[in-house]
């Protein structure tokens, strides 16, 4: 798999215990006992877009590069109104995907600049895997796309929301991974949150990491998250990258 070449990659390039500033969190319990679960995945957060190298953590499931969008989150507030229901979903090089949508996507003050944007964490993702092509999905939401808590049955994903509410993730601690989808006992959008858990919620603008259930080093223990809620009155700019 390319992500196993890209590790070897990785570890000769990047010195990650010299990675500053990153906040690990592993398990926000509030003060709430759970059982014991072996191998706890952390969460690592930084305003330092270094953060992302640390995927690579045996010990991590998710790394969340948290920042600001600036003029980049006025052209994607307009377009949750000039183009309400926008669907974009392709593959290939930085290049290519920045040209097509450049031609797909409505003009607008600051439309260069979200381009740019989705170009930059396309350009990040593809250089974190060695990746030639990266699979781009951009999408208008007016509803939940996953509303039940899940893995993805992938190695890893990029997601970030531009306009509207944040992913929804748990803490591993948090899960009970028998009750999560098909395994719910009714069609509960909380199945496999623990009765004393929390839900989290990515922020706008932050881009994260997720870890599938596919990830070499961490098989069946993908990060378990959920779309949020979304309405035609209250929409949401979503963002996916994957390998391919």
């Amino acid at each position: 798999m390319k992500v196993n070449l890209s590790l070897q990659k990785m570890s000769e390039s990047i010195d990650l215990k010299n990675i500053r500033f990153n906040f690990i969190d592993t398990e926000q319990t509030d003060q709430v006992s759970f059982e014991l679960k072996p191998q706890l995945l952390g969460v690592v957060k930084s305003y330092d877009q270094d953060v992302l190298a640390d995927i690579y953590q045996d010990n991590i499931s998710m790394a969340v590069w948290q920042r600001q969008l600036g003029a980049v989150s006025q052209y994607a507030e307009s377009l949750l109104v000039s183009a309400p229901n926008f669907v974009f979903k392709s593959h290939g090089s930085s290049e290519q995907l920045n040209t097509t949508l450049t031609k797909l996507l409505p003009d607008a003050q600051h439309k260069g600049l979200f381009v740019e944007d989705v170009t930059l964490l396309v350009d990040m993702f593809a250089c974190l895997f060695d990746l030639k092509e990266v699979g781009l999905r951009l999408n208008v939401l007016s509803s939940a796309m996953c509303p039940r808590f899940h893995v993805d049955k992938i190695p890893c994903r990029l997601v970030s929301t531009y306009a509207g509410i944040g992913s929804e993730w748990l803490h591993e601690a948090h899960v009970i991974r028998d009750r999560l989808g098909l395994g719910g006992h009714v069609a509960d959008h909380n199945s496999g949150l623990h009765e004393k858990g929390r839900i989290n919620r990515l922020n706008v603008g932050d881009v994260a990491l997720m870890k599938g259930d596919e990830w070499p080093t961490s098989l069946g223990r993908g990060v378990v998250h959920r779309s949020p809620s979304a309405s035609d009155t209250k929409k949401r700019l979503f963002l996916s990258l994957d390998m391919i």
